[in-house]
């Protein structure tokens, strides 16, 4: 039995993707301007938009990672390590946050005796 994949779907997708993002470039207002935003205000100083570059290429880096994971069908695998990172996360946090934990737990133990 070998796997098949549905390689319709993963080039209908792309051509759509590719056809939004190019109607979103050439529909909008600002159209071949990089402009950097600052509390409501342009930034004019050239480092900070030296800057910005590499992070957004970084973004779209991981982007496209997390795309490529996706079609492979790893998403489940991502959704796993996120809940893992979460509880990870909480039970670091825990000893310094113990008395609203108790107050949680307390609350549910009267309102399932209760209810």
């Amino acid at each position: 039995m070998s796997a098949q994949g549905n390689h319709t779907l993963i080039s209908k997708v792309l051509i759509v993707g590719l056809l939004i993002a190019i109607g979103s470039y050439l529909f909008h207002p600002e159209v071949g301007q990089f402009s950097l935003m600052w509390n409501g205000a342009p930034v004019a100083t050239p480092w900070l938009n030296f800057a910005a570059l590499p992070t957004a290429l970084v973004i779209m880096l991981i982007t496209g990672l997390l795309m490529v994971l996706l079609f492979l069908g790893v998403g489940i695998f991502l959704f796993i390590g996120a809940g893992f990172l979460a509880l990870l996360a909480i039970f670091i946090l825990v000893p310094f946050f113990w008395p609203i934990l108790l107050i949680m737990f307390l609350l549910m133990a009267v309102f399932s005796l209760l209810g």
